[in-house]
């Protein structure tokens, strides 16, 4: 079990292998209760993945971590069941939580230039402003819980790209990269909530999600070393 969690090639073939399982289940149309099989499964191995392998880590950076992966595999388990309004809030509260500990392990004591950082701000407003606009009609009483949910996504970015001075580059773009995704994911997975279903919107999802989940592992598990 020990070779196959330090060998991040084995346990990428488990990974994805499982991952291109639940996405043929999704377009198959089949019993989404089939997806318990591989959703938590997904989330759980990347947490084991992650406790075999972060050996640098601050201990407190460390708990961090894993409690921000254990809240996304709450979510992930809560999503198969998004058809009740109650489990909609309670997604975007596992999510809100996942990226609150995401914040904490990203950030540093190193100094940054906030005059720099403007330009990204005027970004994240713009992006905000664009979904809100788009779904506020079908938001209802979520529409708190899904700008909280939006906000600290956007918040958990900025403190990613606060990470530069203190990683090793290859551990910063990974990271970046994956945060990026994941907004990406977020923002499909909103859009298909409350605006508009695409043709194998669910699979897009899923797909960017947990690409973005095992790019940011990658990333911070070397944060002290060169790829």
């Amino acid at each position: 079990m020990k070779r196959f969690f330090n060998s991040t090639l084995k346990f990428s073939l488990v990974y994805f292998s499982l991952l291109l399982l639940d996405l043929l289940i999704i377009v198959w149309g089949s019993n989404e209760l089939w997806r318990l099989g591989t959703m938590p499964v997904i989330a759980l191995l990347l947490i084991v993945f992650y406790i075999y392998n972060d050996k640098s880590a601050r201990p407190w950076k460390f708990a961090f971590m894993v409690i921000a992966l254990s809240w996304f595999l709450l979510a992930n388990i809560a999503v198969l069941f998004r058809n009740e309004s109650i489990m909609l809030i309670l997604i975007s509260v596992f999510f809100i939580l996942g990226n609150v500990f995401y914040i904490l392990r990203f950030s540093n004591n190193r100094d940054f230039d906030f005059i720099r950082l403007l330009p990204i701000l005027a970004l994240y407003l713009i992006y905000m402003f664009v979904i809100l606009q788009l779904t506020q009609d079908r938001l209802g009483d979520l529409l708190i819980p899904i700008f909280i949910f939006l906000f600290v996504t956007l918040l958990t970015i900025q403190f990613a790209l606060l990470r530069k001075s203190a990683v090793t580059k290859n551990s910063y773009y990974l990271v970046i990269t994956g945060m990026l995704v994941l907004l990406m994911s977020h923002t499909s997975a909103v859009l298909s909530v409350f605006y508009k279903t695409f043709d194998n919107q669910d699979v897009l999802t899923m797909l960017l999600y947990s690409i973005a989940q095992f790019l940011i592992v990658i990333g911070v598990i070397n944060e002290k070393k060169v790829l």
